[in-house]
């Protein structure tokens, strides 16, 4: 079961995809990746922030970070094969602090302030 998710998550989730259908299209012919890979990409951003927000884990920081852990590990494979052209530095820096931003409101404790460099390739 999943909880409310606040409603600048969503905007931000928006901004991300929004951005890679731009660089898609900027990049014609020439793209590395297509539509199906950024809907692949909203699918996994919308499963981690129904996951995160689920009431079953507020406040656990244990099990929110396995699902943050999840999420970057398939990230990182959506970008591997999209010979990692998916992920570009905007797009980076949006999903970083969507996934960091979002675990705190959940609940999540820790001194780190960047939660996905463990796992993150891209």
């Amino acid at each position: 079961m999943s909880g409310y998710v606040p409603e600048e998550f969503v905007m931000l989730k928006g901004e991300i995809l929004d951005g890679m259908v731009d660089a898609l299209e900027s990049a014609g012919e020439d793209a590395d990746y297509t539509v199906v890979a950024i809907d692949t990409c909203a699918t996994i951003l919308e499963d981690y922030l129904e996951e995160v927000f689920s009431p079953s884990i507020y406040s656990r920081s244990k099990k929110i970070m396995d699902v943050v852990k999840f999420t970057i590990n398939e990230l990182n494979e959506l970008n591997d094969d999209c010979n990692q052209s998916l992920i570009e530095s905007e797009q980076r820096d949006q999903l970083r602090e969507l996934i960091v931003a979002s675990a705190a409101y959940a609940g999540l404790e820790t001194e780190k302030e960047d939660i996905t460099e463990d796992w993150r390739a891209w």
